[in-house]
């Protein structure tokens, strides 16, 4: 199914920032979509199995577990190896980048968020 913001679809976030997590969730919401927001990696993978998002936001540095093993866990459910995985970090080095490629994220964005870029990530990872 192809989503447009007017359609929505359904996100989770993944984040520890509480101030963070809510300003996405914000920006999100006023573009059409629903959230779901969790704050460390346990549970997130119990909102991610409960609530079966279309995509997820997922911050790299979680208090629990890294956020890289989190997209591993998440890809080694056979119901989410498709789903679309949004990494956030304040992390800005190349070699980062490549882990999180080779953990099985989608698109790699750095904080501070630019939500203008996300939102352009959100619709065209839901378009693939």
């Amino acid at each position: 199914m192809v989503y447009t913001p007017t359609m929505g679809g359904k996100v989770l976030i993944i984040d520890d920032d509480y101030n963070i997590a809510r300003e996405s969730s914000d920006e999100l919401l006023k573009a059409g979509y629903s959230v779901v927001i969790a704050y460390n990696a346990k549970e997130g993978m119990e909102k991610l199995i409960a609530e079966k998002p279309d995509c997820i936001l997922l911050d790299l540095v979680l208090p629990d577990e890294s956020g890289f093993k989190v997209a591993q866990d998440i890809r080694s459910l056979h119901e989410f190896t498709n789903t679309p995985i949004i990494a956030t970090s304040l992390k800005h080095e190349e070699i980062d980048k490549h882990i999180a490629a080779k953990s099985g994220i989608t698109v790699y964005i750095e904080k501070p968020i630019n939500y203008q870029r996300l939102l352009f990530d959100i619709k065209d990872v839901l378009n693939k």
